[in-house]
């Protein structure tokens, strides 16, 4: 991936566009929309239309009518509230289509490369390693995107997953080792890890409890779409409504963003809580 077409090197911005071109229904569909991100070579999409990776799409400003060609970078083959999030990256330019992004609305200081284990969809490896196409938030189940496998000697598709498990040792006479977990716990644990990408980054938390305001940075275990899992010694309430900044860097100017806690947990192997967070979803 060229740094140019790094998700590091796009804004979060909100722009009416139209897009034509062929579903992996192989039907032709013309249907308008909104961006997610933007950037000079490359953006986020949101489609109701599932389309394939490598696929040509046709994409058109509304605002200022200008037009170019994409080629389908990543997709989320998961859709939230009948839309599925499609980066694209623009290969056959009509002109300047984000006036926006390229007039230096991009912040100072751009955020760390997002990791996660990904799977080869034709020889089945798993790798751990950085994914600069993508956005931290869309790291997760259901993600789909293309580059290039040392096995296969090809273009794959890859696909966000979790590291296997090492199979439990049993004990004597072939039992179930004494701390397995009953099946009722392990499909609880099943559940709450479902579409969470194992990463670790500073996250600030911040809190309005008794008529001030307190905050702290912690390291988060895992995210996922909508939520983030991390570590405090801090006592949260679950329904306590906070605010967060994800990734955190010190001096960087963030905004936070509004989410409440749903969980919170004693790990083992560690004296402190983990905190599960619901985002808020951005503002329309």
């Amino acid at each position: 991936m060229e740094e140019a077409k790094s998700a590091r090197n796009q804004v979060r911005l909100t722009v009416p566009i139209r897009i034509r071109g062929m579903s992996s229904r192989n039907k032709y569909f013309d249907e308008e929309s909104v961006t997610s991100f933007v950037g000079d070579q490359a953006a986020v999409i949101r489609l109701r239309n599932l389309v394939e990776l490598e696929t040509e799409l046709h994409v058109a400003n509304l605002k200022n009518h200008v037009g170019g060609t994409f080629r389908v970078l990543w997709v989320n083959t998961h859709e939230v509230n009948g839309l599925h999030d499609v980066g694209v990256e623009l290969i056959d330019p009509e002109g300047d289509l984000w006036e926006t992004a390229s007039s230096g609305a991009q912040p100072e200081g751009a955020p760390p490369v997002p990791e996660g284990w990904l799977e080869c969809q034709r020889c089945h490896q798993k790798v751990f390693t950085s994914v600069p196409e993508v956005q931290v938030e869309y790291l997760q189940e259901g993600l789909l995107l293309a580059r290039h496998c040392e096995t296969c000697k090809a273009t794959a598709a890859w696909a966000s997953t979790v590291p296997s498990q090492p199979e439990p040792v049993a004990g004597e006479n072939g039992a179930p080792p004494a701390e397995a977990l009953p099946p009722e716990a392990e499909s609880r644990e099943d559940l709450r890890l479902k579409g969470r990408a194992p990463l670790e980054m500073l996250i600030k938390v911040i809190r309005h409890k008794y008529g001030t305001t307190l905050e702290e940075v912690c390291k988060t275990m895992n995210i996922s779409r909508n939520g983030v899992y991390f570590l405090t010694v801090k006592n949260y309430e679950v329904g306590e409504q906070v605010q967060v900044i994800l990734p955190y860097k010190e001096d960087d100017v963030s905004i936070p963003v509004p989410a409440f806690v749903v969980r919170q947990d004693q790990p083992k192997g560690t004296f402190e809580r983990g905190v599960a967070l619901q985002l808020a979803p951005p503002a329309k």
